[in-house]
């Protein structure tokens, strides 16, 4: 019987955009290490143009390297994503995996919204309306299903509602959990890394939507750069050390990402290890603060405001880091239970400290009280998504739902 490799790294590659060329530069970085006997380094890559979509079985130097030529794929449609996984998992068995999703924000681009909303017979659809929904918040989904669930929408105005106020984010979380849900069956145990080289993923609803299916994430709180991570770097890690325990391999990865852009003279970039099994704790400490919050609403309301002006955002300020927020409206309220609960909130969410963050690490003053893990916290009078409480982490600590509805009631 053939012996089974240590680990199995797939990246996958949604490379049919704007940015696909920085697809070819992450597949020579990977070349430069490739497989071994124990590392099966596995890409799917759907690049631009006429060129298909082919798997790889990397190898270095890249010579004999191609093992599968794909008709063209629609890289955000989830059953893509699911072929590619179980190929993985029937070809190149191991005993852990790690899933790399890869997309650097290229983006939609009008012509991809306007052949969907054509397929989804959207009613009362312009072609300028492609134009703007490009310009949203929605550019930045994954899955062509997030996309046609908002095209579905009866009118302009509710889908350019839900272009911009974090649905695209909501929906887009949802389907990664459906898919992580059938990695684990077919693979017949958890994905032991979920890797995101991608923009904006570091955050708690993702991780908590993740959590039964997978043990660890790799993620950034920030918008990726262009360049995306350190391959080379990365699988170099693996190379070196197969045996290397999960833990480390992910506090590893996070370090060698900032490593590499401090070296290339970068700055603005974050990368976070989550460990799932400690999310659930991450999330109580926040329905705590929230269900404080809620007692005494709309009192608070101010020091909510002040404290979201203060603390980082990202995503066009629909998500806030966890623990400066919390730091700050600690600062700005008198209420002794809000000021405990809050205060546990940054306890619970302290990266390195062997709590829910494994792992932080950051370039740029901009990060400097920065935990590393994002929460959703949309200002007023911004509409709270109208998917939000389909996650599963709004489903399961009912407070923070409830705290931004009453939020925004006032």
């Amino acid at each position: 019987m053939e012996t089974k490799a240590k680990w199995t790294y797939m990246v996958y590659m949604a490379g049919d955009n704007s940015l696909s060329t920085a697809g070819d530069e992450d597949l020579r970085e990977m070349r430069q290490v490739g497989s071994s006997p124990d590392v099966n380094v596995l890409v799917q890559f759907d690049n631009a143009g006429n060129k298909g979509t082919r798997r790889f079985y990397i190898r270095r130097g890249g010579i004999n390297e191609k093992v599968e030529e794909l008709e063209e794929t629609d890289s955000g449609d989830p059953n893509v994503l699911k072929d590619f996984i179980a190929w993985s998992c029937d070809n190149y068995p191991a005993d852990r995996y790690a899933l790399i999703l890869w997309n650097h924000g290229g983006g939609w681009e009008p012509s991809d919204l306007d052949r969907l909303a054509r397929c989804e017979r959207t009613k009362n659809w312009n072609t300028r309306e492609a134009s703007y929904m490009t310009a949203s918040k929605l550019k930045k989904t994954f899955f062509n299903t997030t996309v046609s669930e908002i095209l579905n929408l009866d009118s302009s105005n509710l889908r350019a509602i839900c272009s911009d106020d974090g649905s695209g984010h909501s929906l887009d979380t949802i389907e990664l959990g459906k898919v992580l849900a059938y990695a684990k069956e077919k693979l017949g145990q958890p994905l032991d890394i979920l890797g995101m080289d991608a923009c904006l993923m570091s955050n708690l609803e993702v991780a908590y939507q993740a959590e039964p299916h997978v043990k660890y994430i790799v993620s950034s709180e920030e918008s990726e750069p262009g360049e995306g991570w350190p391959y080379s770097s990365i699988l170099n890690i693996l190379d070196k050390n197969p045996g290397i325990s999960t833990p480390e391999f992910c506090c590893e990865m996070v370090k060698a990402y900032t490593k590499t852009y401090n070296e290339w003279g970068q700055s603005d970039v974050t990368q976070s290890a989550f460990d799932l099994s400690k999310v659930k704790d991450a999330a109580k400490s926040l329905d705590s603060l929230a269900e404080a919050l809620i007692d005494k609403m709309p009192d608070v309301i101010t020091a909510i405001e002040r404290a979201q002006n203060k603390s980082k955002s990202f995503f066009y300020y629909t998500l806030w880091d966890a623990s400066n927020f919390c730091k700050v409206l600690s600062g700005l309220t008198p209420d002794s239970n809000v000021n405990q609960t809050a205060q546990n909130v940054v306890q619970e969410f302290k990266a390195n400290s062997g709590k829910f963050i494994i792992a932080e690490s950051h370039l740029g003053k901009d990060y400097d009280q920065c935990c590393g893990a994002s929460v959703y916290l949309i200002p007023r009078p911004h509409c709270v998504s109208k998917y939000y409480a389909d996650l599963e982490f709004a489903k399961d600590c009912k407070n923070w739902p409830l705290m931004l509805q009453k939020y925004h009631e006032y």
